[in-house]
């Protein structure tokens, strides 16, 4: 097993990769990316993952040379050399190499990179005892459902998280309504109803955050994908994040006040445990 870099057609090792200081994703963010899990070697919902940065790309008007199949077939590819079975596949498209300047030339070549890494191990205890997280201002620009790099804000939440001891920081606006975490969708269930923020301009509308509303809608479960406030999500029966590397994480304290008791709830373990059962 080797962890490989893709970009531009050239395949090798990560001490070996080398970008132009001249990439406007390093210049500028000027970017887009996704993270693709593989299960035994299978990708999962991969044509969900290309669809998502079709949609990034042409909301930041940079025109893609390569369609899904032939993204998918560079993916593979380059997946089956490294012979990682468990692998988080990171997929970068940049809008091209060019002297720094806030214009762009409209036929610029983007820049493809994708990576193979082994996926690292989560401790069970996450999913049996639960995290807490951190509540922390909404800052962030209107085009959160852009999966750009531009991660600043993002960066900046999580490692006060971090500091905080805390696994998360969830994004309150200044009217209390909650959009979502650092690098996850969250999910407040109460009274037979599982919310969670809608897919519009505020949030990632993440691959697993519809996954998980599949699988709720057909236990026949009461969704209501509505705006929530903080007052709200402290008040919840359960509450539980969702991302594609950590799926389905519950969550039982926030801000230092204690969620339902403290302890992972019944919904949270049911959703997750079809999940398994679906990627499986």
């Amino acid at each position: 097993m080797q962890e490989l870099v893709y970009l531009n057609g050239w395949v090798g090792s990560f001490d070996n990769a080398h970008i132009s200081i001249n990439d406007r994703g390093y210049n500028f963010g000027d970017g887009i990316y996704e993270v693709v899990r593989t299960y035994d070697g299978k990708m999962f919902a991969v044509d969900d993952h290309l669809k998502r940065l079709e949609t990034s790309a042409a909301v930041l008007e940079i025109g893609l040379p390569w369609d899904k199949k032939q993204l998918n077939a560079i993916i593979s590819d380059l997946l089956e050399q490294s012979e990682i079975r468990e692998a988080i596949i990171y997929i970068q498209i940049t809008r091209g190499t060019a002297h720094r300047n806030h214009l762009y030339d409209p036929d610029i070549r983007p820049n493809l990179l994708v990576t193979i890494r082994s996926t690292p191990d989560i401790p069970q205890s996450t999913y049996i005892q639960g995290v807490n997280i951190i509540s922390c201002p909404e800052f962030r620009w209107q085009m959160c459902h852009v999966k750009s790099t531009s991660l600043a804000a993002a960066v900046m939440a999580k490692n006060k998280a971090h500091r905080a001891g805390a696994a998360e920081a969830v994004f309150v606006m200044d009217d209390g309504t909650v959009t979502e975490c650092t690098s996850s969708n969250i999910f407040i269930y109460k009274g037979g109803t599982l919310m969670t923020h809608p897919a519009n301009n505020r949030i990632l509308a993440g691959i697993t955050r519809k996954h998980i509303l599949n699988l709720a809608e057909g236990m026949g479960m009461h969704i209501r994908p509505e705006p929530f406030k903080f007052e709200d999500m402290i008040a919840a029966d359960e509450v539980f994040l969702t991302g594609s590397i950590s799926e389905v994480i519950p969550v039982v304290d926030i801000d230092g006040q204690t969620i339902a008791g403290g302890k992972p709830g019944p919904i949270t373990g049911k959703l997750h445990q079809a999940f398994i059962s679906l990627r499986s």
